[in-house]
């Protein structure tokens, strides 16, 4: 019988635009020995799959830049997510644009998942308004 190795996926939090928040964020990354890595500006034409670093894709090349500030989390465990989210209230960080890496948006740009995640976000906004 053969054994698969399943590689595991470094536990990593990429951001995107959040300027002088991304040291709080670091803080609370390297508190739980994750990694953060930020994306460039002008990157949010590349595939998220690719800034993760995940095996099969590769850079296409698009250099745009998009509105929005968003965090994306990869390989994170849900106990660990809930960890880093209490790390990063005790710090007061608020980054309301928040995604972790799916099948469905791996092959997709940054700004797409910001379109996605800024129109998910006011649906949220409308609903609690409607309360």
């Amino acid at each position: 019988m053969k054994s698969r190795i399943i590689p595991t996926i470094p536990e990593t939090i990429l951001s995107y635009n959040i300027g002088e928040k991304a040291e709080k964020l670091e803080e609370a990354a390297s508190s739980l020995n994750m990694k953060h890595v930020p994306i460039p500006e002008n990157k949010a034409g590349e595939t998220v799959g690719f800034l993760a670093g995940y095996s099969g894709f590769t850079s296409n090349g698009t250099e745009i830049s998009a509105e929005g500030e968003c965090i994306i989390f990869s390989g994170i465990t849900s106990k660990h997510l809930d960890q880093l989210l209490k790390a990063m209230r005790d710090r007061e960080l608020d980054i309301p644009l928040k995604a972790v890496v799916t099948q469905h948006n791996q092959s997709q740009s940054i700004e797409w998942l910001l379109g996605e995640l800024s129109k998910e976000r006011a649906a949220i906004e409308k609903g609690r308004k409607n309360k």
